[in-house]
């Protein structure tokens, strides 16, 4: 059924790429980005632009350099990363020079602290995002890089993992619609019911309790160009149990003793409105659990227990446990975490 429901991606311009299109030839995208430090700590609470060189590694190992602009982004993370989070805006005229779709707007997911703890907290983020990848199309593909940062005032350099995040616009483009930017106070009756229970039934999955519909915190809102109801598509997963990092913090106010602890915020109140949705996930399974295991750059003890983690979110589909008590902020089990 969720299958048979999800937009089939549309032709952009026949036969014609976008610069998101030409990471996809690896798993670990090698990039370099070339800027100053100074100005982009002393921008961290604006959102002014200033000048960097991209360079990233193309099919056959050449480097290839792009002009951008750069500054913070992020609301919580600019304030308490080591390392800003990053927009990266690219001139539309040289993308069509180069032959590219003028999707020009890219995020980059940083590590947000140094180290071990920051390298995995990376790593964990975008296997949350190859996760959604699993459910839906209508998703934001997410490209792991390895990033050596050049400062150009103090010639410092710093190597990191980080995530690029395809352009809203693109992904808009590919599922037929378009970005809705002030579409606050939108409930469940402006949605799409089958998309808007699957992102509620994934952000319950991974212990995400970090978003809102009618806030459009975390999500960013479309629209069909056809002219039906709205979908969503989440990002930042940082504040989830499958993320897991250190500087998160459990939401008291919707029942959470500690992050990871699961907490339903969709609109539904009754299982039996949710089987389906539960049928789709379990459906899934094995595939999700595949993702998981395979991808080992994180550790094997990482991974078993995300999937122990995982584990804990199918038993409580199996036991029925989601949503027959529904309070008025929405319903908790507790998480193993």
């Amino acid at each position: 059924m969720f299958a048979a429901a999800l937009l089939l991606p549309v032709s952009l311009t026949a036969g014609i790429p976008s610069l998101f299109d030409q990471f996809h030839h690896s798993e670990v995208l090698q990039l370099e980005l070339e800027l100053d430090f100074q100005t982009m700590y002393d921008n961290i609470k604006t959102n002014e632009e200033y000048p960097a060189v991209f360079r990233f590694q193309d099919s056959n190992g050449n480097w290839v350099e792009l002009m951008s602009e750069l500054r913070t982004r992020g609301r919580f993370r600019r304030r308490t990363c080591e390392f800003p989070p990053l927009r990266i805006d690219f001139s539309k005229k040289d993308l069509r020079a180069r032959g590219l779709l003028d999707f020009d707007d890219l995020k980059l997911v940083t590590h947000c602290q140094e180290g071990r703890e920051g390298k995995e907290a990376v790593l964990r983020e975008y296997l949350a995002y190859r996760l959604y990848n699993q459910l839906t199309e209508r998703s934001l593909r997410a490209q792991l890089v390895e990033v050596t940062y050049h400062d150009t005032g103090s010639r410092q350099e710093i190597t990191s993992y980080g995530i690029l995040l395809e352009d809203v616009d693109e992904l808009a483009a590919r599922m037929g619609s378009k970005e809705c930017d002030e579409c606050y106070g939108l409930t469940a009756s402006d949605m799409q019911a089958d998309n808007l229970k699957l992102h509620a039934m994934y952000q319950y999955m991974i212990g995400n309790v970090d978003w809102s519909l009618s806030q459009m915190r975390n999500l960013k809102v479309m629209q069909p160009i056809d002219g039906s109801s709205y979908w969503v598509a989440p990002y930042d997963f940082d504040f989830s149990g499958l993320v897991d990092v250190n500087y998160a913090l459990a939401n008291s106010g919707l029942g959470q003793e500690k992050v990871g602890d699961r907490v339903y915020l969709g609109s539904e109140t009754r299982n039996a409105e949710l089987q389906e949705t539960a049928d789709f996930f379990r459906s899934k399974k094995a595939a999700l659990y595949q993702t998981v295991n395979e991808f080992e750059l994180l550790p094997k003890r990482t991974r078993r227990e995300i999937t122990d983690y995982l584990n804990e979110f199918y038993t409580s589909l199996d036991q029925g446990i989601i949503c027959e008590e529904l309070a008025d902020s929405g319903c908790a089990t507790q998480g193993g975490k």
